[in-house]
């Protein structure tokens, strides 16, 4: 054990050592877009691992272990969605010079609207990312014995100082080596698994039971129920398309890593090679959950997300059980230190406007670090109060944003489409989408990935019901 706690220790100490080494951030615009300046391969890099957080890690090989590799179908959609942002949305972005997303709203309905939305993206982040944070602290916990608070700060506080200090820079370059480090953690757990069991990837694979290796399903097997309660290829394709256009076109926390692209080219490649990384890394993963189960020849689990941990604690090696311990740190790491620099530049640049406001920009660097550091300790705090839960924690953080994505997608689709969109309209579709999401999540069964299909016809239903009645009473 103390050399897995050497090995997360080290780990720890140098991805600080080399955020901070990239550091620069003498402005806002190299504080939070990096100068624009950063290359595209890292841009696409930092996309896949920013949304690659320990739900991903610990949560899809347990989806696997527990059903089979229907979740791939979702990436295949996912795909479709960054297309789509590609060619619609950022255009518009780069031709703006936009330095958050939500100026296109500004841009289109006003302030007022900018502001809003803003205020729903911190909303959704703080709670979607709160979870990614606890999730992370569950192989800490069972590792170490520490109580979840415990493991919480301590993941916490090892992200905050090279976030804070280096801005977006460092938070991108970090987030490419976090995603070499994770991927190549599951590639070994795979070759020990063959070691294990001494045999080669092929023989392991027809151990493994024919219906878990199902990746395509029609979802029409028992009709509606089956369509919109399952993961099947009309739900992934649609389902997925949405919510990755939702997330990669609207929210800012994905969008930023677009924007901190030399050019809209670089932009556009970035955006679609994460797309492609996305498929090849759930597909990894999916077939390490499916390993990890010929290894245990199905053993039941309370829950799925206990599978990876009881792995890496009970199977892996001392050093190699810290090296995979780091990798979960590199996916948590790579969300939480992103999202911190996302709310504080939306914060800064949406709500209060720190970039138009006559002070010298050293006094404007001050506030945004201490931005920074405020939403640290939020998201920190939040993700304290949440407690052990038995659905797979993937679905949880996913859920959370699904509920706001449809509106905000439904709004900016709108102030895309049609010129003499009011902005109470625009405002008024979106808040009805998310009141509208939330009963379709706490009243029905339908499955998570519909929410954002629901949430962006509501959007779009209410703000074209909003924008005719206001018409007819002039």
């Amino acid at each position: 054990m103390h050399l897995d706690i050497v090995v997360i220790a080290a780990y720890l100490v140098a991805i600080n050592v080399i955020g901070l080494y990239f550091a620069k951030s003498g402005s806002m615009n190299d504080y939070f877009l990096g100068a624009r300046n950063i290359p595209w391969p890292v841009a696409c890099l930092s996309i896949v691992a920013t949304e690659t957080s320990t739900l991903t890690f610990i949560s899809i090989p347990g989806l696997a272990y527990a059903t089979n590799m229907g979740f791939l179908q979702i990436a295949f959609g996912y795909l479709i969605g960054r297309v789509l942002v590609a060619v619609f949305m950022l255009p518009q972005y780069f031709q703006g010079n936009f330095e958050t997303v939500y100026q296109f709203i500004q841009n289109r309905f006003g302030v007022s609207s900018r502001r809003i939305i803003a205020i729903v993206f911190h909303v959704t982040r703080l709670l979607a990312d709160s979870v990614r944070l606890f999730a992370t602290a569950i192989p800490l916990t069972l590792f170490l014995g520490w109580p979840y608070w415990v493991s919480i700060l301590v993941i916490g506080a090892s992200t905050v100082v090279y976030t804070l200090y280096g801005g977006i820079r460092s938070v991108a370059v970090t987030d490419a080596i976090q995603f070499f480090l994770y991927l190549s953690c599951a590639c070994v757990g795979l070759i020990i698994i063959c070691d294990i069991m001494g045999t080669d990837p092929l023989s392991i694979v027809r151990m493994v039971p024919g219906a878990s290796l199902t990746v395509f399903s029609t979802g029409l097997a028992d009709g509606a129920r089956s369509l919109f309660g399952s993961y099947n290829i009309i739900s992934g394709l649609v389902g997925g398309a949405f919510l990755s256009f939702a997330s990669h076109g609207t929210d800012h926390l994905i969008v930023q890593r677009a924007l901190i692209c030399r050019d809209l080219p670089s932009a556009k490649k970035a955006m679609i090679g994460s797309g492609v990384l996305i498929i090849l890394q759930f597909a990894l993963f999916l077939v390490f959950g499916l390993f990890i189960k010929a290894l245990l020849e199905g053993r039941p689990f309370e829950r799925s997300d206990e599978v990876l941990p009881f792995f890496i604690i009970t199977y892996l090696p001392e050093g190699l059980r810290g090296l995979m311990l780091a990798g979960i740190f590199a996916a948590a790491m790579s969300t939480l230190s992103a999202s911190i620099n996302s709310l504080a530049s939306s914060t800064s640049l949406d709500i209060l406007a720190l970039d138009r406001r006559d002070l010298p920009e050293k006094k404007k660097m001050r506030y945004a670090k201490g931005i920074a550091l405020l939403w640290s300790v939020v998201v920190i705090g939040i993700s304290l109060a949440f407690r052990d839960t038995k659905s797979p924690l993937v679905e949880i953080g996913l859920s959370i944003a699904s509920i706001t994505y449809g509106g905000m997608m439904g709004m900016f689709l709108i102030g895309r489409v049609y010129d003499n969109f009011s902005e109470r309209a625009a405002i008024g579709g979106m808040l009805a989408s998310i009141a509208g999401t939330m009963v379709v999540v706490f009243a029905t069964k339908v499955f998570w990935v519909w929410y954002v299909v629901i949430g962006f016809a509501i959007a779009v239903a209410a703000g074209v019901a909003i924008q005719r009645i206001a018409g007819s009473t002039k």
